[in-house]
């Protein structure tokens, strides 16, 4: 089964120059699914085909910070006229719904539109730290370590979904294989407990088990020396930096 990845919003907590906030779109067979929805939503027009194909759009959400959820009040332009489904971790991974964290956001004083205007039909779905699936895909999920719970999504064999974690090289260890794996990337080396660096990566990451593998969620705070250096680190991996407006096939 083939399918296409556009890289919309490759950089953590806040844009940059050319550079969006986390958001990822798959197509695959009848299925559009977007993994995670922050200001990257707004390069949508980089798969404007891809989107007139669908009537219907998956989101799936990693967990509930703004930067990999702002996103969703832009769907407006794009998905007026579909249906979309978004999926959260909600309870019991956390206290509320994803429809509750969505809403507190949306809410009627800070967007007009409220958590169920920016498409024809929304509908919010809690996976709670389980599988599930979206029509025939399956998806596994897998808690990570962050400042609040955050989870693995893998898309059937076709690519690992990785972001806002730190990096142990002992969960790695049983990963399962698939085609693409995007991993955040925060620091070339020991820094913010929370995120991961190049280096370690680099150092523990089973490279042989995935096709490709891209750094997102880049730390929007690196100078041109800094990202330079992450980006020959990564190379020694065999592994690439992500940046928007990226197509692959998978």
């Amino acid at each position: 089964m083939g399918a296409t990845l556009w890289v919309l919003g490759s950089a953590g907590w806040m844009p940059r120059a050319g550079q969006e906030t986390s958001c990822f779109l798959l197509e695959v067979a009848d299925q559009l699914v977007m993994l995670d929805a922050g200001t990257g939503v707004a390069n949508l027009d980089l798969a404007v085909e891809a989107l007139r194909r669908h009537d219907r759009l998956s989101v799936l959400l990693s967990h509930y910070h703004l930067d990999h959820l702002v996103g969703l009040m832009y769907l407006k332009r794009f998905a007026e006229g579909k249906r979309v489904d978004v999926y959260g971790p909600g309870r019991p991974a956390y206290p509320k719904s994803t429809e509750d964290y969505v809403g507190d956001m949306l809410q009627g004083a800070l967007y007009s539109g409220g958590s169920r205007g920016f498409a024809r039909e929304v509908r919010y779905h809690d996976y709670g730290g389980q599988d599930f699936r979206v029509g025939d895909l399956p998806i596994s999920v897998r808690p990570q370590s962050h400042s609040a719970p955050s989870f693995e999504l893998r898309v059937g064999d076709l690519m690992t979904y990785a972001t806002d974690t730190t990096f142990s090289a002992v969960a790695w260890e049983d990963c399962a294989p698939s085609r693409a794996l995007l991993h955040e990337c925060w620091q070339l080396g020991a820094g913010d407990p929370r995120h991961t660096s190049a280096k370690a990566l680099v150092a523990g990451l089973p490279r042989e088990r995935f096709g490709k593998v891209l750094l997102i969620h880049h730390n929007p705070s690196w100078d041109d020396g800094q990202r330079a250096e992450v980006e020959r680190v990564a190379a020694r991996g065999g592994i690439e930096l992500a940046h928007d407006g990226m197509v692959i096939s998978l």
